[in-house]
């Protein structure tokens, strides 16, 4: 049993089914807040607000959602189960992201509005095991496959002993996957996930993360969301379809019966509001400083304010229907994201949109990156620059909650931090010899 953390890491612990029934499924179990006290790497991050040596590293409640119990394939007698996180007076916790994603999708219910999603996921499958490129420095990565053989069939063929094993094990979890095949960079492949409530669809973010490392590693490979691995090879994006049904009915609000190439009023709005308020909510789609490579130039990623018709060069591409496939994609996410942080952020956005009433600007057609964008509807290009973005947004304090802004604020500027104070092999290569 788990808690999603601020980078999107699945963290908790293993508890005998005997204690879990006994107590654990009711009462949760108490974990150390230092889920929130460090990075991605295990490194404390000084002078957070919420945690840190001033706080004593308390507990928090890590308390089962048993709605997402389930067995655990491959693993005889164990089930596992996501769980959300409270304080120890029994309130939700603030800075939780899938307390964040409660949250949203909860004023979106007092609307009247469910939120649906999917998610589409593209990742690099390396050999050998995890800790055997760990033990190579993770240089001279090895792809599973040599060169760019896009939606190949034959290709397609050869992996599937590992994708055919990934969607049977997700499968065996409840996760239905639509489609997969092999993408543009070499070794890397693109997952489908059906749709689904937004909740639902974050935490089958979650476990197809989890389940494909975990079927790589068994097979003797090594799976990686990470943005952008190579320079010259594609970078890996996390797009996020997106509608709203009636809670009362389950109509499709962002239909229109009247014109099908266009989305209902209601849609357009919550697509004004995408548009609106994406350079604010950057920081989110895009969390690492790894993230701004995938984003640079013509990467098949959202990089301005931008929208158009069934167009993959924007950042939101609206598709419309008379039916229930009328819906957003929002191309700007990056594999790397915490999918429960880029769903609220993202509903955030297109509730913002319909309580104001905002209608979007012009469409784009064509090559929205051979544009001549406008300086103020350009993503900010950095990490440090989104975060002060996002720290100034009362649109993101609002809706997420001050609590929440204020703790990412803190971990991004960490990430920052450690990124300008570490020597790269670039700049080893560049001037030791040189200079």
């Amino acid at each position: 049993m788990g808690a999603v953390d601020t980078d999107g890491l699945w963290r908790g612990k293993r508890v005998a089914v005997r204690y879990f029934a006994d107590a654990v499924h009711a009462a949760g179990s108490n974990i150390c807040d230092i889920l929130f006290g460090w990075d991605i790497q295990d490194t404390l991050i000084p002078n957070l607000t919420f945690t840190g040596w001033h706080t004593g590293y308390p507990d928090v409640n890590l308390r089962p959602d048993l709605s997402t119990l389930r067995v655990a394939p491959g693993e005889p007698n164990t089930a596992l189960v996501i769980a959300d996180l409270y304080t120890r007076e029994g309130e939700p916790l603030a800075i939780s992201p899938r307390g964040v994603l409660r949250k949203v999708i909860e004023r979106a219910n007092k609307l009247g509005y469910k939120p649906i999603a999917a998610y589409e996921f593209e990742f690099y499958i390396f050999e050998g095991t995890p800790r055997e490129v760990a033990r190579a420095g993770y240089r001279n990565l090895e792809p599973y496959s040599v060169g760019s053989h896009t939606y190949s069939v034959y290709r397609d063929s050869g992996s599937e002993f590992l994708l055919g094993t990934i969607r049977d094990r997700l499968a065996q979890q409840g996760i239905f996957i639509e489609a997969s095949n092999s993408e543009n960079g070499p070794g890397q492949f693109e997952v489908n996930i059906h749709y689904g409530d937004a909740l639902r669809a974050a935490d089958d973010a979650l476990i197809l993360k989890n389940t494909v490392k975990e079927v790589c590693a068994d097979l003797g490979y090594t799976a990686s969301f990470m943005a952008k691995i190579n320079d010259d090879h594609a970078g890996s994006s996390g797009h996020v379809h997106q509608s709203l049904e009636s809670l009362e009915d389950g109509t499709a609000l962002f239909a229109n019966k009247e014109d099908p190439k266009t989305l209902s009023k209601l849609g357009q709005s919550y697509l004004a509001g995408l548009v609106e308020t994406s350079k604010e909510f950057t920081a989110l789609n895009l969390p690492t400083i790894n993230s701004y490579k995938r984003v640079e130039g013509g990467q098949w990623a959202g990089s301005s304010a931008t929208w158009g018709y069934d167009n993959r060069t924007v950042a939101m591409r609206s598709i419309p229907s008379s039916g229930a496939a009328a819906r957003v994609e929002n191309r700007t996410p990056g594999a790397d994201a915490n999918p429960y942080l880029v769903l609220a952020s993202t509903i955030a956005a297109g509730l913002y949109g319909i309580e104001n009433n905002l209608t979007p600007p012009e469409a784009v057609y064509g090559n929205a990156y051979d544009l001549d964008v406008a300086e103020e509807l350009r993503f900010p290009n950095s990490l440090i620059k989104a975060t002060e973005m996002l720290e100034n947004s009362a649109v993101a304090k609002e809706y997420l909650g001050e609590e929440f802004v204020r703790h990412y604020s803190e971990t991004r500027r960490w990430e920052v931090h450690c990124a300008a104070t570490s020597v790269t092999d670039w700049e080893v290569a560049r001037y030791l010899e040189h200079i």
